[in-house]
């Protein structure tokens, strides 16, 4: 009986370390995945060239800035980067990429897409605060100054 008195006396004694050493296990495993999640997200931005910002389009996306990456493919398609839900989309409807040093646009469906007023028959560059226009999703163009 003398034992489970020692241990029971033992562990008032010594809880406080216990639960330090839990709560110190738990912040350090939190601290690990804020770290892990914050150099994930700062890898996208390094990767980033820039945003694109609804004008008008669909209501749930209006005045939202969407990220381009290197490449993009804009459509209403469930596996393009990008998606529009708009009728007026193809469902593969055009790329935004980045190629010797500067932004093009091409048009990959037969939805209609136009910068700055000019209708894009095959490719075209773009550059900062131009307005991009898929279909009737009106869009203004922001790029990253590149260093």
């Amino acid at each position: 009986m003398d034992g489970i008195y020692a241990v029971a006396a033992l562990a008032m004694r010594y809880w406080f370390l216990a639960a330090a050493a839990i709560v110190l296990l738990g912040v350090t495993g939190i601290s690990i995945k804020e770290y892990s999640e914050k150099r994930f997200v700062l890898g996208i931005a390094k990767s980033s060239i820039g945003y694109l910002h609804v004008i008008s389009g669909p209501e749930d996306i209006i005045d939202k800035n969407i990220q381009l990456m290197l490449e993009n493919t804009i459509g209403r398609a469930k596996n393009v980067d990008i998606m529009l839900h708009d009728p007026s989309v193809s469902k593969a409807h055009s790329q935004v990429y980045m190629a010797d040093g500067g932004v093009f646009i091409n048009r990959l469906g037969r939805g209609e897409v136009v910068v700055n007023g000019i209708k894009v028959n095959s490719v075209a560059e773009v550059f900062d605060e131009d307005i991009v226009c898929f279909g009737n999703v009106v869009m203004r163009l922001h790029l990253k100054e590149v260093d």
